[in-house]
């Protein structure tokens, strides 16, 4: 069903986006498409609005996105908003739908009163908040962690763009949120954090296999001295070393996603499934732009459209040093081999539970 899925998702976006000149028209085509087809509630329940689905089909999903580098926040609806909604019990509205709260930079409070939930202060760097039909507010009220569900019209919304010219934009709360809008999560904010950082993991993962590809076919094809540039060792030991930079980055988000579809997804799971990505996005990207010279920074040749999204998405939701450094301090304690013996070899299960 992944595979047949991931087919799915290649043929629509080479037939709708890639036949159009980029703009947020044909953005919003695109996303009417996918929508239409059921593909922007993968893996949510079909009870509160989803398609159905795994975390797995989610995040093929979300790998499309990078893969085809498609200016939509498919990834933030299917893999994080939607699974937040579900958890709490709330219903999935149609549309875009982005995350607000759950960054170390937000600075928001929420206020249980009569009516309802306050929220007031400031979240940074949302993705599509202007642009998406509902932003999945994660706040602390009353000593507990809710998620409440704000039209962006309801808030003040500053413009921002990353590298790759996405919105990434500072919202300020002061909006009240009635009780059908709101529910307790069962799990705290750091939980949403990792679960951003295994949906941007597999955004990279998905912008790596594009970029691969596109070097595979380039130097496939350039011509040197009357052979492909392909066959010359300098070219083929680069490549090589990009194709293993990317087969790394697919076993650590492979774990990572298993442990997800088993509930047990945690820091050390998303954690290393980031900063797998994150490195080969560093090193893919540098390793690209060297193999095909002059043409690969042009305009019009498609590099850099992955290479800008690897740049910018590498950095959010946690940088590669920043989860390394977390991981780093969860195997440095005293239960440091209690921690990295706890995984049965092969699976994403603790021994103590398989036992």
């Amino acid at each position: 069903m992944t595979d047949e899925l991931r087919v799915l998702l290649d043929q629509v976006a080479q037939d709708l986006w890639h036949a159009v000149e980029p703009s947020a028209e044909a953005s919003r085509r695109l996303w009417d498409e996918l929508e239409s087809l059921g593909l922007t509630l993968v893996g949510a329940g079909e009870a509160l609005g989803g398609s159905g689905g795994t975390v797995s089909h989610a995040a093929e999903v979300a790998k499309a996105v990078g893969r085809h580098a498609l200016p939509l926040p498919i990834a933030e609806t299917v893999l994080v908003a939607s699974w937040l909604l579900e958890s709490a019990g709330l219903s999935i509205p149609p549309g875009p739908l982005t995350v607000a709260g759950a960054g170390p930079g937000d600075s928001l409070a929420g206020r249980l009163d009569g009516s309802g939930l306050v929220i007031s202060g400031t979240a940074e760097g949302v993705p599509w908040a202007a642009e998406s039909a509902r932003i999945a507010t994660v706040v602390q009220a009353g000593g507990q962690w809710l998620v409440a569900l704000v039209d962006p019209a309801l808030v003040k919304v500053e413009g921002g763009v990353n590298l790759a010219g996405e919105p990434r934009q500072r919202v300020h709360y002061e909006v009240a949120v009635g009780e059908a809008g709101y529910r307790t999560l069962p799990f705290t904010v750091e939980e949403v954090r990792q679960r951003a950082a295994l949906s941007r993991s597999a955004q990279l993962f998905g912008a790596l296999e594009g970029t691969r590809e596109l070097t595979l076919d380039f130097v496939g094809r350039r011509e040197q001295f009357g052979r492909p540039i392909a066959r010359f060792q300098a070219v083929a030991q680069a490549v090589a070393a990009l194709a293993a930079e990317v087969s790394l980055a697919r076993v650590a988000l492979a774990v990572a996603i298993r442990a997800a579809e088993d509930e047990q997804a945690g820091e050390i799971e998303c954690g290393t499934a980031k900063v797998m990505t994150s490195r080969a996005a560093r090193l893919v990207s540098a390793a690209a732009h060297q193999l095909h010279g002059a043409i690969g920074v042009t305009a019009e040749y498609p590099l850099h459209q992955l290479t800008r999204r690897l740049w910018s998405w590498q950095d959010e939701d946690g940088t590669e040093d920043e989860w390394s450094a977390r991981l780093g301090a969860a195997v440095a304690g005293d239960d440091a081999w209690a921690v990295l013996s706890a995984i049965e070899p092969g699976t994403c299960r603790s021994r103590k539970d398989t036992a």
